[in-house]
């Protein structure tokens, strides 16, 4: 294990893979909140109007009996 972290730590620039930038970028969203959408029940309500997205909420969300 001492290997893979010293290379981690040696690698330069032209080295960094596109897994990295993926990491990254995910890592620098999490870091602005001015940036977030508004949360799934707001979005739900503009798509579907209120009564509707309540109604598709309410009946994915009733729990039913298990198959035996």
């Amino acid at each position: 294990m001492p290997e893979i972290m010293s290379s981690a730590v040696t690698r330069n620039a032209a080295e960094t893979r596109a897994s990295d930038m993926h990491l990254l970028r995910d890592c620098l969203a999490l870091g602005r909140p001015q940036r977030r959408r508004p949360p799934a029940k707001v979005r739900l309500e503009a798509a579907l109007g209120p009564e509707l997205a309540r109604k598709l909420v309410r009946s994915l969300s009733e729990r039913r009996p298990t198959r035996s």
